[in-house]
């Protein structure tokens, strides 16, 4: 049984009609599926047609190149939307591979049914625009981190936004950086007096 309060009660829907969201909800094709850890919820390249609504859990956000190195590009946390950006989009497929790191639970609503949720309420529409924007803003400061910061400005760069490193490995598969270099450049910044350690992790000084 479908729990459509979970679903409406999430950022997406902030401020709907919740009545007008579920009635169209229930018309469309609309399913809950199961994930265990390890389990991929989507692969790389596969295409993206359905809204995906991530209910409970944690997912990876991994890239592989074409010779094979994995890089950890985030964890997405439930509740949340995956690949919003791009379910729309004339080349409409998933840039990364997810993969389930705890128990999930996941919706997937069809792209008609979603638009036809758009339409009908304005602040569905903002809420997704917003989304969108928002994750625009993540994936360029991320590219900003891979092309153009050494490994002590990315560390710096990722406390300025995400306050704390609470677990060095979490954040080396994030950077794509074995843990030990990682561990290295932490200690060297925190010589420096730059960051400090702290009980719930290293931060900025």
């Amino acid at each position: 049984m479908i729990d459509f309060d979970e679903i409406i009660n999430g950022e997406l829907f902030k401020g709907c009609d919740n009545k007008a969201v579920e009635k169209i909800l229930k018309e469309f094709s609309f399913k809950e599926s199961l994930f265990e850890p390890g389990d991929f919820v989507a692969m790389q390249d596969s295409v993206c047609s359905s809204l995906y609504l991530l209910a409970e859990g944690r997912v990876l956000a991994k890239m592989t190149s074409a010779e094979g190195k994995e890089i950890t590009i985030d964890y997405l946390k439930s509740p949340n939307i995956l690949a919003p950006a791009f379910i729309y989009g004339s080349k409409n497929y998933f840039p990364v591979s997810l993969q389930a790191e705890t128990h999930c639970r996941l919706y997937t609503l069809s792209r008609e049914g979603f638009f036809k949720i758009m339409e009908s309420d304005a602040a569905v529409l903002r809420n997704f625009l917003r989304i969108i924007s928002d994750r625009s803003f993540f994936l360029s400061r991320k590219l900003n981190e891979f092309a153009l910061q050494n490994l002590t400005e990315r560390i710096i760069t990722y406390l300025k936004f995400r306050g704390k490193i609470s677990n060095v490995q979490d954040v080396a598969f994030i950077f794509g950086v074995a843990r030990p270099s990682l561990s290295r450049a932490i200690s060297m910044l925190a010589d420096k007096g730059i960051i400090k350690k702290t009980d719930e992790g290293y931060v900025l000084s």
